[in-house]
């Protein structure tokens, strides 16, 4: 059974394997974190647009050598990057993203006016 004869006490967690045998399992007092508590903490949409920040800035460079050979491919990388530095927007980092859009937007019409 478990170390406390109350069955309805919340306050302490057990750790480690019910299954173990001759091993007594050290228990977690009230103020231990849980680790439910710390997943809830953790949003998996930060790192996707912190991430759109990292790409937009790796295209940004594709897109300046596409201004130079191809300026019709450029039209196109350059407006996946601005839809990559929009949705950096939304990140924690708002002004390297707002930079990045301005600079695709930029390189983006550079492409295309080369173009004719």
């Amino acid at each position: 059974m478990s170390e406390s004869s109350d069955p309805h006490q919340v306050d302490t967690v057990r750790h480690g394997s019910p299954f173990a045998q001759g091993v007594s399992s050290p228990i977690a007092s009230a103020d231990t974190p849980s680790i439910a508590a710390t997943i809830d903490a953790f949003d998996p949409e930060w790192g996707v647009l912190r991430a759109a920040i990292w790409a937009s800035t790796w295209v940004a460079m594709f897109a300046i050598a596409c201004y130079q050979y191809f300026p019709g491919g450029g039209v196109l990388v350059t407006a996946l990057g601005c839809g990559l530095a929009i949705i950096g927007l939304f990140s924690s980092r708002p002004i390297p993203a707002s930079v990045l859009l301005i600079a695709h937007a930029g390189l983006f019409f550079a492409c295309y006016q080369r173009l004719f």
